[in-house]
């Protein structure tokens, strides 16, 4: 019976495919005033290993925060939503997404990025990015102003101080100093 055993097995090795995408997400004024406009910029990156496919970003405004306007440098972005769709982003690559919304509350808000791939990532930790706002509660503003700019030496000038709150909220404690030369 001079069968050979020996060769009858063999290994192979499997391999998913992997990378790495990352997501950052900044604002530009994280200290707007009530009503105004913040731009948002999320920027996802692969950091490599293979090419990502599937490539989408969860980032949807919370109440408080009007979208305006969004500009992906690829891809398309649903605020209703918010999923910023990429599609494939190759190793090495980097795409951005600006959100331009008004800032309608008062209250601190925030807002998550969370990016996401078919291709296996291999560092998950790095896959979301909050970014937030917070309206100042009150906006003092002092101004200063002489009845006589040019006064005569010795003669007496009447400085006026006038502290005014621009809102949005009541301002507490207020104290305005001011020394004299």
């Amino acid at each position: 019976n001079g069968f050979a055993i020996g060769n009858n097995a063999d290994d192979a090795t499997v391999g998913a495919l992997a990378t790495d995408v990352s997501v950052t997400n900044t604002v530009d004024n994280p200290t707007p005033a009530l009503n105004s406009n913040v731009t948002f910029t999320v920027t996802v990156t692969n950091n490599g290993g293979n090419d990502a496919t599937g490539v989408r970003v969860s980032d949807l405004l919370p109440a408080g925060l009007t979208f305006v306007s969004a500009t992906p440098t690829v891809g398309s972005y649903v605020a209703g939503t918010g999923v910023w769709t990429i599609g494939n982003l190759a190793n090495g690559a980097s795409q951005t997404l600006t959100i331009v919304a008004t800032v309608t509350s008062a209250a601190p808000l925030n807002t998550t990025a969370t990016v996401s791939s078919t291709t296996f990532d291999t560092n998950p930790a790095n896959n979301s990015a909050p970014a937030g706002v917070d309206v100042p509660e009150a906006d003092v503003q002092v101004t200063k102003t002489v009845d006589n700019s040019t006064p005569n030496v010795g003669g007496n000038v009447t400085f006026t101080l006038t502290a005014r709150n621009n809102g949005p909220q009541a301002a507490a404690n207020v104290v305005v100093s001011d020394t004299l030369p």
